[in-house]
């Protein structure tokens, strides 16, 4: 049984960035950066008035002074030169014309007819953003193994840049096993369970860019899970819920075995999951996931969404563990490290403290429905008492 960070030390081995494709920046939020994006032009491409007023030439204002208006600028318009004793009308974002170097507010104004009446001076510069003072062009925007948020293709999109290389999105094949499994809605049956998994398994993987393929939850049949199982190995990754312990009737591990997958490890010291499968076949990645629901909760956060995250190239790669502390004491169970549902609230100070809910166990759907993830004991770190700090996995 191996220790969880020697466990995702072995999924993580070898993983290289999916090979890269070239997209237009619309289709790339959320993806991963795969080469240097550099800016095709200088921001501001070149000097233009931050606000409404006149272009005027600095040392011709004062309080009192009076100028003749030569004309009108609007963002994107043409031009004109500002000579002594002149003014130009300027709408925000208009390029600063030929002779201005200053612009005066139109609250600061006056205007009859042709002429503007100053009632305060200026300085030179003032209100102008100057060309390239954010960005020069050949900058880098964006660097390999960052991800494309909301604020990066803000810079990149006012940068010029149309499109961005990014590896592929990584195709995932989910089955769900077990002769059990009723879909949601359907009439109850005598010892039959309603089927989470594939719901939330593949929430996460798609908040994490994968494209995933699913097929019908497969039945107790060797032969059958044989054949999904070989379908399903055409993906980057492969997980397969369910059906991965010894009992008669899971068949998981000798498909896996009959198709040619090599087992790298079986069973981690979590709790729950400890009956997680991980091996390969090629560069496909194969995971078994335990069926009970929070297990392949678990194993899906901690172990598969690290793996797509490398794939797709990120610079960080592990698992989305934030802060907090214990708001009543608790502690790992069967010394193995342990995930306890819990409700993640905010303290005074705004830390998360987490509230281990009274229901604990693998198959406690409910109890996960009233809490906000985990608190993470560790094994071996004993009893914890109130107010101790945990890493937390959020939901």
């Amino acid at each position: 049984m191996k220790d969880y960070d020697e466990a995702l030390a072995l999924v993580l081995d070898g993983i290289e960035p999916l090979a890269p494709e070239s997209v237009p920046l619309p289709a790339a939020e959320g993806r991963v950066i795969a080469a240097e994006a550099h800016a095709a032009i200088d921001l501001p491409p070149f000097d233009r008035t931050a606000m409404d007023g006149f272009a005027v030439r600095a040392q011709d204002v004062h309080d009192g002074a009076v100028l003749h208006v030569i004309g009108d600028l609007a963002a994107g318009g043409g031009t004109l030169t500002v000579g002594p004793g002149e003014a130009a009308r300027i709408s925000t974002g208009a390029a600063i014309p030929e002779g201005a170097d200053a612009i005066l507010k139109v609250e600061d104004t006056t205007v009859e007819g042709a002429s503007v009446t100053a009632h305060a001076s200026v300085r030179e510069g003032l209100h102008i953003r100057l060309r390239a003072e954010d960005v020069r062009a050949g900058d880098v925007l964006a660097h390999p193994g960052d991800v494309l948020t909301i604020p990066r293709l803000s810079a990149l999109a006012s940068a010029g840049v149309a499109t961005v290389s990014v590896p592929r999105a990584a195709t995932v094949s989910l089955i769900v096993t077990g002769s059990e499994l009723l879909p949601p809605g359907a009439p109850p049956e005598p010892g039959k369970i309603y089927e989470s998994n594939s719901l939330v398994v593949n929430a996460l993987l798609r908040a994490v860019g994968a494209t995933v393929t699913q097929q019908p939850p497969i039945p107790d049949d060797f032969e059958a899970t044989k054949a999904a199982v070989e379908a399903g190995l055409e993906s980057d990754i492969l997980i397969v819920s369910g059906g991965v312990s010894v009992g008669p009737h899971d068949h998981v591990k000798p498909a896996f075995e009959a198709c040619g997958v090599e087992e790298v490890f079986w069973r981690v010291r979590i709790k729950p999951g400890k009956p997680l499968w991980f091996g390969r076949r090629g560069k496909t990645l194969v995971f078994g996931l335990p069926g009970n629901p929070l297990s392949a909760i678990v194993g899906t956060a901690m172990f598969v969404l690290p793996a797509l995250r490398s794939l797709r190239g990120e610079a960080n790669v592990q698992p989305r563990l934030v802060k907090g502390r214990l708001g009543e004491p608790a502690g790992p169970s069967d010394n193995r490290t342990t995930f306890l549902i819990s409700k993640l609230l905010p303290d005074a100070d705004g830390v998360l403290v987490a509230w281990p809910t009274e229901r604990q166990g693998s198959h406690m759907t409910g109890a996960l429905g009233e809490s906000d993830g985990f608190a993470i004991a560790p094994h071996g770190s004993g009893s914890l008492p109130a107010g101790a700090e945990v890493d937390l996995l959020r939901l």
